[in-house]
């Protein structure tokens, strides 16, 4: 055989191991819920099934949802919020009191769970991984009724909590004292608040059909994603955000105020690469409730 011949030979048997030993990238798998919807439901990102999926009760609704490093479901309804296994075993439970909405359910980068019921006082709560209430902030709004006050609070880097309010358009920085430490007027019915790791915050905009990504200290509006500025998709309720690591968000496109989820360019839930371009969408109400909240399983 000659040289260049066991060469070339030599060469395509050793692409063919490298290939075939190759790590294969893990299989992205999206938990999500949604006002409105009746069960929470792992997703298959590739094939669009669902894997899992755990009903929630009656009348109730799911506005925050994320899987725990433990492999464990955090999820908020409107009387409580649950910690579950995949088995559907019940870890802990916290009630809201009656006539509260609890609506916050989320992991804190110390690893412990925040929650937040909406009512007077409002209140959030820091809670241990075991269900142990660490710490209480009480919150009065100024808005009446407790379904128009907020839906995902979340806490910022300097310890402080972000509370996105629908019926006052404005976000409130609000300190563990129970103390207002600053406002910004957003517009809008604004779902959540996500402190990035640039400073800023990805706003959604609700039923203003928007999200922005917004710098708090100063009030301005860096980029701003209105109703119809993405090709391939129009805003209804922008709900849940998801930023991914390296630019872009996921983005909840929720249903409930009117539409179909079929109808023209109306996905439940998309995704944004860093150039504000479409690379992953759903589109399928007949399979998929209202979808406001996601998070991903790690």
């Amino acid at each position: 055989m000659k040289k260049t011949t066991m060469m070339a030979a030599f060469t395509a048997v050793a692409s063919f191991f490298l290939f075939s030993c190759a790590p294969k990238e893990k299989p992205v798998k999206l938990l999500m819920g949604g006002s409105g919807w009746d069960k929470i439901v792992i997703l298959d990102k590739d094939t669009k099934t669902i894997e899992w999926e755990h009903p929630i009760e009656p009348g109730q609704e799911c506005n925050s949802v994320v899987a725990t490093p433990e492999g464990n479901i955090l999820y908020s309804y409107r009387s409580g919020a649950k910690l579950i296994t995949k088995d559907h075993q019940e870890l802990w439970s916290i009630p809201a009191p009656d006539s509260c909405e609890m609506q916050t359910a989320a992991i804190m980068s110390d690893g412990n769970y925040l929650l937040a019921w909406c009512g007077h006082p409002a209140t959030i709560l820091e809670v241990g991984k075991d269900g142990t209430i660490l710490s209480k902030t009480e919150y009065e709004t100024g808005i009446d009724h407790p379904h128009a006050q907020f839906r995902q609070v979340s806490k910022n880097s300097n310890g402080n909590y972000m509370m996105p309010l629908f019926a006052t358009s404005d976000v409130r920085e609000i300190n563990p004292a129970g103390e207002l430490v600053k406002s910004v007027a957003v517009g809008g019915t604004p779902f959540t608040a996500i402190e990035l790791p640039n400073g800023n915050h990805l706003v959604a905009g609700g039923d203003g059909h928007f999200y922005m990504e917004l710098n708090f200290n100063t009030g301005e509006v860096v980029r701003k994603i209105n109703a119809n500025d993405i090709e391939g998709a129009s805003f209804y309720f922008v709900a849940g955000l998801l930023p991914i690591p390296g630019g872009g968000e996921y983005v909840c496109n929720w249903q409930g105020h009117g539409g179909d989820a079929d109808a023209g360019k109306l996905p439940q839930l998309i995704e944004v690469d860093k150039d504000g371009k479409i690379v992953w969408s759903l589109n399928d109400n007949k399979t998929f409730g209202m979808i406001s909240t996601l998070s991903e399983v790690k």
